[in-house]
């Protein structure tokens, strides 16, 4: 019976060491899942600020053009 109880002492100590471990990596994961989720907003968010800047760019693009299109049509009607 002493060899019985010697035994189970050594199960529960491995087991508490086991669960120490598994806590331990839980709490590694959790900050590598943050920190994963906030490099990947500021890269959206990069993105986002590129792709707005872009369409922009688009806009004046196009507000440029309609500008020249009145102008082209108007001196036209009195050119005629």
């Amino acid at each position: 019976m002493g060899k019985r109880l010697i035994k189970k002492e050594e199960i529960e100590k491995q087991l508490e060491e086991i669960v120490a471990l598994i806590e331990q990596v839980d709490a590694k994961m959790e900050k590598v899942i943050a920190d994963v989720i906030e490099e990947r907003y500021a890269q959206n968010k990069e993105q986002l600020g590129q792709l707005e800047g872009r369409i922009a760019g688009v806009e004046r693009r196009l507000d440029g053009r309609r500008g020249q299109a009145e102008l082209r049509l108007s001196s036209k009607l009195y050119l005629a």
